[in-house]
């Protein structure tokens, strides 16, 4: 009988996630003020794991808040082939105040970025799911996985690119940087990723100081924003060729694939008082 418990409590927690997901809506669409002890850590533990939407095209759940001076951008994914995504092809969160989508003016941050002298940073997640379906059993190797893992992510997401701000001189900046931008991705015990961007209001231009209210998007740009992407022929795979030359070798999968191209939605956020 004890058994049995046991066995039923841990299918109860890789439920988790599912339920949580299906009762939330695609598109966030409350205003939400940020906790005041809101810290930019790579952990969600601020917002106990929960989030206002659950978007169903990228398998992202994530937060937009804010506080009188910041607007944040708070995301967890658990897809392996979804983290990949976001790791290697950066996420892009667009900021229009003017309701033009391409307006050049909008303003718009991108993280990780990656230059032309860097290799876009892959993570090999295949023994991913095995571990996290059981965590309890597994406690040591997901440990050890999420050390390992959050090591290559501090050691290579170094940069932020900028569109759209007249005061920030720069379209890439250091993720230590002057102007306030923060900008972090780390996995948790539960080897959840977390992604956190933090923006100061002032960038975003007086405009929103009247209106309160702007459209927004959310891309993951898919592994293409960074390489070259060649298909092998006979289904053989696809080969992906970073800027300075570098290549990985991957499976045609759906999962490969979906990796390559970009996703995204849209949505409207008013400003919290």
């Amino acid at each position: 009988m004890k058994y049995c418990s046991m066995i039923l409590f841990f299918l109860l927690l890789l439920t988790v996630d599912t339920v949580h997901s299906q009762k939330l809506p695609s598109i966030q669409s409350s205003s939400i003020h940020a906790p005041n002890a809101i810290k930019m850590d790579g952990k969600a533990s601020e917002w106990n794991n929960k989030f206002q939407a659950y978007n169903k095209k990228t398998n992202i759940f994530y937060t937009i808040s804010n506080d009188d001076q910041m607007l944040y951008l708070t995301m967890q994914a658990t897809n392996p082939g979804v983290i990949t995504k976001m790791v290697v092809g950066g996420v892009t969160f667009t900021i229009d105040i003017s309701n033009q989508k391409k307006d050049q003016n909008n303003f718009a941050v991108t993280f990780p970025d990656y230059d032309e002298h860097a290799t876009p940073l892959y993570l090999d997640l295949h023994n991913f799911p095995d571990i996290t379906n059981n965590l309890a059993k597994n406690r040591m190797q997901a440990d050890s996985l999420r050390i390992i893992l959050n090591k290559k992510l501090t050691d290579n997401l170094k940069t932020i690119a900028i569109l759209g701000s007249s005061l920030i001189s720069d379209s890439v900046i250091s993720i230590y940087n002057a102007e306030g931008i923060k900008a972090v991705s780390l996995f948790d015990d539960s080897l959840r990723y977390t992604y956190e961007l933090a923006i100061p209001l002032k960038y975003l231009g007086s405009n929103l100081e009247k209106s309160k209210v702007f459209n927004y998007s959310i891309r993951l740009n898919g592994s293409a924003n960074n390489a070259k992407i060649e298909l092998l022929p006979g289904g053989r795979g696809l080969v992906y060729t970073a800027k300075n030359g570098v290549s990985y070798r991957l499976p045609s999968t759906p999962e490969s694939m979906d990796m390559v191209y970009p996703t995204d939605f849209s949505g409207a956020y008013t400003l919290a008082n």
